[in-house]
């Protein structure tokens, strides 16, 4: 039997738990069947690729998180309402993509606090989830994360290394990349804006063909919530993958 195809009951029951009581997205009473694999987006939205996602998305019946940048939120408002509307989870993402070291701790929070407006300028909420640029977090921003609420520092699975999404592989390339990456419990790093925008058009056939892949291994798609504790799953980040409620099975 593929490994991948045995139940992860323990894992998915932890995660559950963990995300229930951290305050994350409410879970499907069908969490537990089967191993979860989480997709994020980074650095949207984009009217270039945004729609196109979340039209495979909805059409896979697949949730998934995007953590947007704050800049692009505010210009592209109709796609945050989108996000929101088919049920994905919305992180922060900063306002420009600052390297965090690179700044100062005056910078660090209004890279935080001016996303955090935006976004729920647009959608009634703030989110409740920091992904940083590079994953490249300090302890000041963690530490101010904290303070308001929020679960900062969100990495995803890395293990192979393989060229990622934005590096341009192909669709062939971006279906490898997160195949090898798959795990039970595995947040799967991808964008939908920024660097990936100067790949060529037909890399992004990688998506639909890559959910069913995923499927054909036994796996079904959560979102990103909060832990309380670190997960050695996803590079210690305090973030598990869940199950969202009511989502709805393959078109």
């Amino acid at each position: 039997m593929n490994k991948n195809k045995i139940a992860v009951t323990a894992l998915a029951v932890a995660s559950l738990v963990v995300a229930l009581l951290a305050g994350g997205p409410t879970v499907a009473a069908q969490a537990a069947e089967k191993p979860l694999i989480g997709l994020t987006f980074d650095d949207g939205p984009s009217p270039q690729r945004t729609a196109f996602v979340l039209d495979v998305l909805k059409q896979k019946g697949v949730k998934a998180t995007f953590f947007l940048e704050g800049s692009h939120a505010q210009q592209y408002p109709d796609l945050v309402r989108r996000i929101k509307a088919e049920g994905h989870v919305i992180g922060n993402h900063s306002w420009d993509h600052a390297n965090f070291p690179d700044i100062s701790q005056a910078e660090q929070k209004q890279q935080i606090d001016r996303t955090n407006d935006a976004i729920k300028a647009v959608t009634g909420e703030a989110p409740k989830l920091m992904r940083f640029p590079f994953g490249n977090s300090t302890p000041y921003a963690a530490g101010y994360l904290k303070t308001i609420g929020m679960s900062g520092g969100v990495l995803w699975h890395w293990d192979v290394g393989n060229p990622g999404d934005f590096e341009c592989p192909g669709a062939a390339g971006v279906q490898k990349y997160v195949m090898a990456e798959a795990a039970p419990g595995a947040i799967i790093l991808l964008h939908d804006a920024e660097d990936v925008l100067s790949c060529p058009s037909t890399q992004w056939t990688y998506l639909a063909a890559t959910i069913d892949a995923l499927r054909a291994e036994g796996y079904e798609f959560g979102v990103v919530a909060s832990s309380a504790t670190a997960n050695p799953v996803n590079q210690g980040s305090p973030a598990v993958v869940v199950a969202p409620a009511g989502a709805q099975p393959p078109a």
